[in-house]
């Protein structure tokens, strides 16, 4: 009689505590709302290049950092635990209905030392599929939190986070509301 009211105590113990355990917590920064203090590179007047603006394509605008090519906005920024990049892009042309010449978005990665290309998708303007928004998920566990390394410590450093839009010939990205996602 003892050994199952022992059983049933800790049945009973394993389910609180299972209960009682916070879940962990997602950390999300929000790189649009940090853009005005990344640092913005562009051939034509940066306010004018770079800029946070609702658009995309007519059924589906979004609020989105616009960029025309070339461009580069850098942010430096350490990265949660278990981060993950989520956006998407769509090549937007001067005038609603107006598909772009065409663009080249990249974005990377880097420490200083190095960098990193993450991701590289070519825009078409003849294309419709380049005027539709093409999401991008891209896993960033590999330079943020706890490595098995002596030498290498991610979550020690600040990294730059480089969304770039390459003229090719020259064209206006949006970036829908680019995202880093992570478990505190």
């Amino acid at each position: 009689m003892a050994r199952a009211y022992r059983n049933r105590s800790v049945l009973l113990i394993a389910f609180v505590a299972a209960g009682c355990t916070p879940a962990p917590s997602v950390e999300i920064v929000d790189l649009m709302k940090t853009l005005p203090s990344a640092e913005r590179r562009a051939a034509r007047p940066i306010d004018e290049a770079v800029r946070a603006d609702l658009n995309g394509p007519e059924k589906d605008p979004r609020p989105a950092i616009i960029t025309d090519a070339p461009a580069r906005v850098i942010w430096s920024i350490r990265l949660p635990t278990r981060a993950r990049l989520e956006t998407a892009v769509t090549l937007i042309g001067e005038s609603p209905g107006q598909p772009g010449a065409g663009a080249a978005a990249r974005i990377g990665i880097s420490d200083d030392r190095r960098y990193d290309q993450l991701a590289k998708i070519t825009l078409d303007g003849s294309t419709a599929q380049s005027r539709a928004w093409q999401p991008i998920s891209i896993d960033l566990g590999r330079y943020s939190g706890w490595q098995w390394s002596l030498f290498y410590r991610p979550w020690e450093r600040t990294w730059r986070l480089i969304f770039s839009a390459d003229a090719t010939p020259g064209g206006t990205i949006a970036w829908a509301r680019p995202v880093i996602t992570g478990k505190r």
